[in-house]
């Protein structure tokens, strides 16, 4: 850390040498930061947002790829869109990263961990994205360790009705449809957003490698926003959506079938696991992996003024559905004889379904404390995991039941200072504590000090506790955070963000293959999960600045260092240690306006095999002509530069494509 600590030191001895021009608004309403809506000026929370016109300029259609732009966030696909996607926030994974659409928890109860899957996520109907940076079990609860990425959907901002269209054609034979509704009047908001995706896509293993088969992507969601704001000030609403997609992928190890009918070695049958036979991640012997899944979420709320005490309630369920198929060679011993060692194959189908139920109800009351602001609440959660198919059957649920306090206070007129506390019980591991303190100061109307601290947990996911592979032995993870960061403003507009962070997690969660007794399901062998011992540490620096040169010429960059060397689990991926971003756009003429992108990454790790993981850089280009009356049209080109690379070992990426679209609003 003291590198670290040297290099912010001297960015922010730099600061005023810093002489570039935009126009940016800094007082953006942070809704994660605290309990309460803060202004982004006013917390210490180290926080991104991404507003609906930070998304409807991007080049990008896909939340995973623009999220790789981003400081201190990594994004790891597998494959074309609608393939599996994971992120982590300053080096932690995606089960130490909470997920929220509208309010509502979208991680999957019924995954491996308690993840949500950013692969399938598109920015179509989206009105923005915050990104909370930091253990945050102190606001959210469990798996809040790295972070917390919320999203919103489309919201009225004017009176009156506005729609939207939207249509996209390009490579892979892509085509894409939105249409958006947004309503405000008289105390009534309400907004509807509909979009529907299909592409041929590419193959999920590497095509570098020799692979063809393309796997394609469907998905067809729905979004609805409605609150009613009565005479008496009180504020009742209902949100939800409704998401059905099917995906195809690639088997991760298969069969080959040419191998297994002739002879393999005299009086050997354990030949499944060798390496001449079992062939990792490829196209396979078949061409039907697919992946169903369907997703339902619905939240009711109501804001409620009982004179000096603010009160806010909220009810929600989230429901996934995932259903897997595949068809691969498997050996047939029907025909097996000792003798010469043969056997014959046939093709075997497998099937899993596996389903996870979420129910959430809360409360939360606001009023004034001394020279502060005093926030009670308490939530209750009830998780049900339900697994069945060709992996066995399982049916378990866990409870959680919290309670939280936070007071936020303003010190004199140049510090924000905001103090949260929580406590979970769970049904299984009983009390789990956590804190949390943010604090900004203001050294001037430009500059500003941002510290936070913090403590997480993350516990064991149904299917760690449960499954074939699972313990009832297993104790939450436990996890510290810090960060220290320094923000400053020019007259001239310009903006330059620096922070530090620094996170160890400890009492961690792997599968240990090592293991010959599980104790849930008194399993002799392959393994099973394990506490590890130690702890793994992530620590490094982000630094952010945008501002406009040349007259209209805007400039922007992220440069994030990350030092992951020090691993405890194989489960904390090990991300790269310099991640770039580069952005600029040029208003060409009245109408047309271009914009180029370059993310790059550097010093990566090697893979967990020990091969090595190639550094790359890639580049995006877009150009939209404004034909006024609300529509726009645009191009884009991603890979422009044609480059081969990989997020994950043997997985493929895009070859250069092309797309184009039309949006209109009216």
């Amino acid at each position: 850390m003291r590198r670290l600590s040297l290099s912010l030191c001297a960015l922010c001895a730099a600061l005023p040498s810093f002489a570039l021009a935009q126009d940016i608004v800094l007082d953006e309403i942070v809704v994660t930061a605290n309990r309460e809506q803060t202004t982004a000026g006013r917390t210490g929370a180290s926080v991104t947002v991404i507003t609906a016109q930070d998304l409807e300029r991007a080049p990008e259609s896909s939340v995973a790829a623009y999220f790789r732009r981003l400081a201190g966030v990594t994004i790891r696909t597998r494959g074309t869109i609608g393939t599996q996607g994971s992120l982590s926030i300053r080096g932690a994974s995606q089960n130490y990263v909470g997920a929220y659409v509208d309010g509502i928890d979208v991680s999957d109860p019924s995954g491996t961990q308690v993840a949500f899957d950013f692969g399938q996520m598109t920015t179509l109907g989206l009105g923005g994205v915050e990104i909370l940076k930091g253990s945050q079990s102190a606001l959210f609860g469990a798996g809040a360790v790295g972070g917390v990425v919320s999203f919103t959907t489309a919201r009225p901002q004017e009176d009156g009705l506005h729609q939207q269209v939207e249509v996209e054609f390009g490579s892979f034979n892509t085509r894409s449809a939105s249409y958006t509704a947004r309503l405000r009047n008289a105390g009534t908001e309400a907004a509807f957003s509909l979009g529907r995706i299909h592409t041929d896509g590419f193959s999920t293993a590497s095509e570098a490698l020799g692979n063809t088969e393309a796997d394609g992507f469907d998905t067809t969601r729905a979004s609805f926003y409605l609150a009613r704001t009565t005479e008496g000030g009180a504020t009742l609403g209902l949100n939800g959506f409704w998401e059905d997609s099917q995906s195809d992928y690639d088997p991760s190890f298969y069969l080959d079938g040419a191998l297994l009918g002739t002879r393999v070695g005299a009086g050997s049958v354990d030949f499944i696991g060798t390496d001449d036979i079992l062939i990792p991640l490829g196209d396979g012997s078949t061409s039907d992996e697919a992946l169903s899944r369907r997703t339902f979420g619905l939240r009711a709320f109501a804001d409620v003024s009982t004179g000096v005490v603010d009160h806010r309630l909220g009810l929600s369920t989230f429901r996934i559905d995932r259903a897997f198929h595949e068809s691969e060679v498997a050996p047939d011993y029907g025909d097996y004889t000792l003798a010469d060692d043969t056997r014959g194959t046939r093709v075997a189908d497998t099937n899993a379904a596996y389903s996870g139920l979420r129910l959430k109800a809360d409360w939360s009351a606001a009023f004034d404390l001394g020279a502060g602001r005093m926030v009670l609440g308490a939530d209750w959660t009830r998780e049900q995991l339900v697994q069945s198919g060709d992996y066995g059957a399982a049916d378990n649920t866990s409870f959680k039941t919290g309670v939280f306090a936070e007071y936020n206070r303003q010190i004199g007129e140049a510090t924000d200072v905001a103090l949260s506390a929580r406590v979970d019980r769970h049904s299984l591991f009983g009390n789990l504590g956590s804190v949390r303190l943010a604090m900004a100061h203001h050294l001037s109307d430009a500059t500003t000090l941002r510290f936070q601290a913090g403590t997480g947990f993350r516990a064991p996911s149904n299917f760690e506790l449960y499954s074939f592979y699972g313990s009832t032995t297993l104790q939450p993870e436990k996890s510290t955070s810090l960060d220290f960061g320094i923000e400053h403003t020019y007259s001239n507009g310009a903006r330059v963000k620096a922070t530090a962070f620094y996170l160890q997690a400890s009492d961690l969660i792997d599968f240990d293959f090592a293991s010959i007794a599980c104790p849930a399901a008194a399993l002799v062998g392959p393994g099973c999960y394990n506490q590890v011992a130690g702890r793994s540490v992530r620590s490094g620096v982000e630094i952010e600045a945008e501002a406009t040169v040349l007259g209209d010429l805007g400039l922007a960059g992220a440069y994030t260092y990350t030092d992951s060397s020090r691993n405890a689990s194989s489960s904390w991926s090990k991300g790269a240690r310099h991640k770039l971003s580069f952005d600029v756009e040029k208003p060409l003429s009245e109408q047309l306006t271009g914009r180029f992108g370059v993310v790059a990454e550097f010093g990566r790790p090697a893979w967990s095999d020990g091969t090595a993981a190639r550094d790359y850089a890639v580049a995006t280009a877009s150009m939209d002509y404004d034909f006024g009356q609300g529509v726009l049209g645009y191009v884009r080109v991603e890979n422009l530069f044609n480059t081969v690379y990989e997020l994950d070992k043997n997985y493929g990426t895009s070859r250069r494509a092309a797309y184009v679209g039309l949006r209109a609003k009216f």
